[in-house]
């Protein structure tokens, strides 16, 4: 009796502490989510800042710009299909007042119509907008007003001497909505003090945004919650809203920059022993374990029974521990494994088909190496809860190990197909994960592969849903796959070749091929690419896009990228030798650009065939260069100390912004193929095109177009004004002495041939 009543009374005080630390999770619970609206709405509004770079882009390209221009261009990029949130985009110049004669003379000229400034009067200087875009007519900007003239004054000349963007309510011309506004100068960089900054200030680009749009979007996931984004202090008349708050709901403020306050409500849950399922069954399940406990107590004494009860207990517990998962509880391989075959077996019985859903986490490997295991375990416990609470109960999970998962569907349920809960899991694991220790919500995604019908074991129906899932990340990431037999073919096919590369290149099984790169102008020919191919000794020839991503997995692409420098400068120094004055490109892969090792392979490859710096491009992806910007911008410069020149290869097709881009020591950029192929027929593709080719001649870089098949697309090329260009309707990858035999050596005798120019 002592220990049931005591039992109890522990019981009582344990989950009451249990129910209001229930309250104080859900508290914590709802600032994280607070913290996660505001930090999706900074990222919204940092978002814009791509629009501006873009602009400054094409300010750059055409300083004099027309309003048709400027429509133009916006068009071709789909500014208000990409910004939906944009209400209006504006230029604004501060225009002296010694310059407004002309300045309206080349306005009225333009606009086909006079120019006259409002409000009249004479004034220092005007703050004009030449040019805009707005996404409804009845709310364009006019072209005459002195914006100084209005409350914006303080707001331009502000952004022009401190060179910041500032965010800010914007009440002009019937409008009450909100604005960013970043300031331009001339050069490449925001001058250090004020008086420079006034000097060389160039213009403001503008924004007008929607922020019931932007707050929308930053509460996306977080449906039950409503929002105020407020400017100033509390007396401030200035808030935008989102959502409907209940009179009695709980409240979490951020300060946000540029004096601006999100507040978050939510609804506050009542809490309390009896209010809280969880507690109130904790305390139940304690008055029946003290209950239980007095009895075992009886019973101890009676001998051999209560030792017999003790070891089925600790039999129990140690047959859990070892079908489960000791980091997140689910059941482990041998569990899964074992419910596979249960549910293989039920499924033949009713005539139905199960379904097994094999989970990866996509580039987990990450999380690990930059944020340490520990923060990794506490991901993967994080992954575990909301996969299971996203889940039927009639759905099984299981932990394979690492970070692979399992969730088994049963075929006599017919309620959920496996594409419905696969595309369940893919959006809640889109959503951000806050986790402890760590400086901001971490995103990640998920592969997924399916099995579907009848297997012979569990352990088939594994490895087949496994093999899905290999396809899926092979695809692309983050989207789901079902198991077919061409699968398990290109499973076979790969498994095969990559235990055939190990020994390939000590087989002198790999070759080069040298595609030549010819000058626009002229069609004489500049240079030459060296393009890697495999020998197999049964298969035949392989082409690099099924085997280069094998050994970029395996490690391997270093070894044979050192061996395609040496050959591909060997190569070069020979022809050289022999008077053909042209250039040669090696691919170098983000495996190897991840080690100081390409320095040293750069270096020993030119000392060993003795070519000149020069004569080597190093062409590195845009996609590799984004990996670490930082670490890419150490080694580019270290091979640039060297003399060898550097070119981003398939440009286009990864993110690097403007602003990258002007970090990076490079020489040349290649447009890919993928434009260059649409540039006749897809007018996005010509306007692309051509903004690459500004974008080179802004920042003083050598274009050159890959993929070029045909003629319409060379002239279109020459007329854009593309510096060089390599493709089949110019050459095919040739062997070295076909190369030399058919162009090389041509090219070389007529050159010599030529009359001498006349003094």
């Amino acid at each position: 009796m002592v220990i049931v009543i005591g039992g109890t009374l522990g019981s009582w005080f344990s989950t009451t502490a249990v129910a209001r630390d229930a309250d104080q999770k859900s508290h914590k619970s709802f600032i994280t989510t607070s913290s996660e609206i505001a930090s999706n709405l900074k990222l919204s509004i940092q978002r814009e800042q791509d629009l501006i770079e873009s602009t400054e882009s094409f300010l750059l390209g055409n300083p004099d710009a027309t309003q048709a221009q400027f429509t133009t261009w916006a068009s071709d990029v789909h500014v208000l299909k990409r910004y939906p949130e944009l209400v209006g985009l504006g230029v604004i110049k501060i225009v002296p007042a010694s310059q407004l004669s002309a300045y309206a003379q080349q306005a009225s000229l333009i606009q086909s119509a006079p120019f006259q400034v409002i409000p009249a009067g004479n004034r220092n200087f005007y703050c004009l907008s030449p040019i805009g875009l707005f996404r409804s007519k009845k709310i364009a900007l006019p072209r005459d007003i002195d914006l100084c003239a209005t409350s914006l004054r303080a707001e331009v000349l502000k952004s022009r001497d401190t060179g910041q963007s500032n965010v800010l309510p914007f009440t002009e011309f019937g409008l009450r909505t909100l604005g960013l506004e970043t300031p331009l100068y001339k050069g490449s960089s925001v001058p250090t003090t004020v008086a420079a900054r006034r000097s060389s200030f160039a213009e403001l680009v503008g924004l007008i945004l929607k922020p019931n749009v932007l707050l929308q979007s930053a509460r996306e996931g977080h449906a039950s919650s409503s929002v105020t984004f407020q400017y100033g202090n509390n007396n401030s008349n200035q808030i935008f809203r989102s959502g409907v708050a209940d009179p009695n709901s709980q409240m979490a403020t951020v300060h946000l920059a540029d004096g601006w306050t999100l507040k978050t409500y939510d609804a506050v849950l009542t809490g309390g022993l009896l209010h809280d399922g969880d507690a109130l069954g904790l305390f139940l399940a304690g008055i029946l374990l003290s209950l239980l406990l007095g009895a075992l107590i009886l019973v101890l004494g009676t001998g051999r029974a209560s030792s017999m009860m003790l070891v089925d207990e600790r039999t129990d517990e140690l047959l859990h521990q070892a079908m489960h998962d000791s980091l997140t509880g689910l059941p482990n391989r041998a569990l899964i494994v074992d419910r596979i075959d249960q549910l293989l077996e039920r499924n033949r019985r009713n005539g139905t088909y199960g379904a097994a859903l094999y989970i990866d986490l996509d580039d987990f490997k990450n999380v690990n190496d930059t944020l340490g295991h520990e923060a990794g375990d506490r991901l993967l416990v994080a992954v575990a809860i909301r996969m299971k609470n996203t889940l039927r109960g009639a759905d099984t999970i299981g932990r394979m190990g690492g970070d692979e998962f399992v969730v088994l569907i049963d075929g006599t349920d017919s309620s959920a197909s496996p594409e419905l809960v696969a595309e369940r899991l893919l959006d809640v694991m889109r959503q951000p994960f806050t986790i402890s220790g760590t400086d901001a919500p971490m995103v990640v995604t998920t592969s997924i592969g399916i099995a579907l019908g009848d297997r012979a074991s569990g352990v088939e129906f594994l490895r087949d849903a496994d093999v899905a899932l290999y396809q899926a990340k092979a695809a692309g990431k983050n989207q789901y796959m079902f198991f077919n037999q061409a699968m398990q073919s290109a499973i076979n096919r790969r498994l095969t070749l990559e235990f055939d590369l190990r020994s390939a290149l000590v087989g002198d099984q790999f070759f080069l091929l040298y595609q030549p790169i010819y000058n626009l102008e002229d069609l004489t020919i500049v240079g030459v690419e060296a393009l890697l191919r495999w020998a197999h000794p049964i298969h035949g020839v392989i082409q690099p896009d099924e085997f280069i991503p094998i050994l970029e997995r395996t490690g391997q692409i270093r070894e044979v990228g050192a061996w395609v420098l040496r050959q591909a400068c060997g190569q070069m120094a020979a022809w050289q030798n022999r008077g053909h004055s042209i250039s040669v490109s090696v691919n170098v892969s983000a495996r190897q650009l991840d080690s100081d090792h390409i320095i040293d392979e750069i270096r020993d490859a030119l000392g060993a065939s003795g070519l000149i710096a020069s004569a080597l491009v190093v062409e590195v992806t845009e996609t590799a260069l984004m990996l670490d910007v930082g670490l890419s911008v150490k080694r580019l410069r270290a091979i640039k100390d060297l003399g060898v020149n550097v070119a981003i290869d398939d440009f286009g097709t990864g993110y690097c912004s403007l602003s990258y881009l002007r970090q990076f020591p490079v020489d040349c950029i290649k447009i890919d193929k993928s434009f260059t192929s649409a540039i006749t027929t897809s007018p996005e593709s010509q306007a692309l095109v051509k903004t690459f080719i500004q974008l080179g001649k802004d920042l003083g870089l050598k274009t050159l177009a890959e993929g070029v098949e045909t003629i319409g697309q060379m002239d279109m090329l020459r007329s854009s004004n593309v510096a060089e260009v390599q493709g089949f309707l110019f050459a095919h990858p040739l062997e070295p002495d076909v190369l030399e035999g058919q162009i090389l050596e041509p090219m070389r005798l007529s050159s010599t041939r030529l009359p001498p120019k006349p003094m």
